[in-house]
């Protein structure tokens, strides 16, 4: 009986040990996303990259971003583009909300993102690039490259598709405080 009890305590110690290593990083991040916030000056990019802890990227992929361009023959909002540069995960990065923002490679037009869907979406999916999921693809937000009215706008991709900013900057500077609307 004794051996199960050691091993029993030991176990919880073990878990109570990774619970609050957990809840640190998890207050460390709040901390982090508050000092990017209050951080005069700095536009919602530099806001992301600060709260993300990352420079922003040495050698700028602007022949892969033409690439993609090319292929769902769109041209890229500026904001989008800006981030593409500077910010976009190289792999299977996820950030302290849950959301994996995709790198290069994994941007693709959401009639092909979701070519497997019974549902059709009623936004012009040819033009909508996806570009970020939230928990292995709850739902997921994409821009609009069409030369609409709807350019540059965010949708959010739930199977009920709707726009929720107007501007990828609008996008992450909401995103950054946490704003619920987006997520629904």
């Amino acid at each position: 009986m004794i051996p199960s009890v050691a091993g029993w305590l030991s176990r919880w110690a073990a878990g109570w040990r990774q619970r609050r290593a957990i809840r640190a990083r998890v207050r460390a991040q709040e901390e982090r996303r508050a000092d990017a916030l209050a951080a005069a000056g700095l536009s919602p990019l530099e806001r992301l990259l600060f709260w993300w802890d990352r420079d922003p990227t040495p050698d700028p992929p602007e022949r892969e971003i033409r690439a993609l361009e090319q292929r769902y023959s769109v041209r890229l909002p500026e904001d989008f583009r800006r981030y593409l540069l500077a910010a976009m995960p190289h792999g299977n990065e996820w950030d302290a909300e849950g959301t994996r923002w995709f790198p290069l490679a994994d941007i693709k037009s959401l009639r092909e993102e979701c070519a497997d869907w019974d549902t059709v979406s009623a936004l012009d999916s040819d033009k909508l690039l996806v570009f970020a999921d939230f928990l292995i693809w709850c739902y997921a937000w994409a821009i609009d490259c069409s030369d609409t009215a709807n350019r540059g706008r965010i949708a959010l991709i739930t199977g009920n598709d709707h726009y929720v900013a107007e501007s990828f900057d609008e996008f992450l500077d909401r995103y950054l405080r946490d704003d619920g609307a987006l997520h629904r």
